[in-house]
């Protein structure tokens, strides 16, 4: 039978499953009430009125534990799986380096990882909802949160869906005109091109001519 332990002051100390209170010393022992919680230890309280002693559970502060400790719980399973696909990730990224590989192959990596943070998320929320002590101790997640691949194209995975004439125009184009001037070197600049974003500057190369009506959607598709 578990036992709490109960100081000179009745404040409780600890539990203990030992029932030979004369083992104790300075200390006494009172039976644990049904449904007794190790992990809420500290959020028990004993009550002494007329040599009767009363163990109660302040379930506010409770409850409130078990949201924190199951979110860290939440935490810390998220980080070893995003940790699982380190290997992954570092061999998109040398694959990528040499040539060998892709920027989806990457981006397939870091989709898988979002997915882990979003549903980690999603679920410390869903157990903050929670009102009831046991159903958050029992509270389970997965990684349940769709989340899409990024649609990116490396600088020169972007440059080749233009033809040579189209490039050599908007070149020269550009050293005549600061905006398209400072669109080029936006894009000399950038390691990867998301084409959503890139929309705007194609429709403007196809207002000033410098590409055929169509050729903005051609390039995007």
């Amino acid at each position: 039978m578990t036992q709490l332990i109960l100081d000179a002051a009745n404040q409780i100390t600890g539990y203990t499953h030992d029932d030979q209170q004369a083992a104790w010393e300075g200390v006494r022992l009172v039976p644990a009430p049904d449904g007794f919680n190790p992990a809420l230890l500290a959020h028990y309280t004993a009550k002494v009125a007329k040599g009767k002693t009363t163990i109660t559970l302040n379930m506010e502060a409770a409850l409130t534990a078990a949201k924190a400790a199951c979110c860290s719980l939440i935490k810390e399973e998220a980080a070893r799986l995003i940790a699982a696909t380190d290997w992954k990730l570092q061999r998109a990224q040398e694959r990528d380096a040499a040539g060998w590989g892709s920027l989806a192959e990457i981006d397939q990596v870091l989709t898988e990882r979002e997915a882990i943070r979003q549903s980690s998320n999603a679920a410390e929320l869903a157990a903050n909802a929670l009102t009831d002590i046991t159903t958050v101790q029992t509270f389970t997640w997965s990684i349940d949160v769709p989340v899409s691949a990024p649609n990116r194209l490396t600088r020169g995975q972007f440059l080749d869906r233009f033809t040579k004439e189209e490039r050599a125009a908007i070149l020269v184009a550009a050293e005549a005109n600061g905006t398209l001037k400072a669109w080029v070197m936006r894009l000399e600049n950038s390691d990867w091109i998301k084409p959503a974003e890139a929309t705007p500057g194609l429709q403007a190369l196809e207002i000033a001519g410098l590409i055929q009506p169509g050729r903005a959607v051609q390039i995007l598709s």
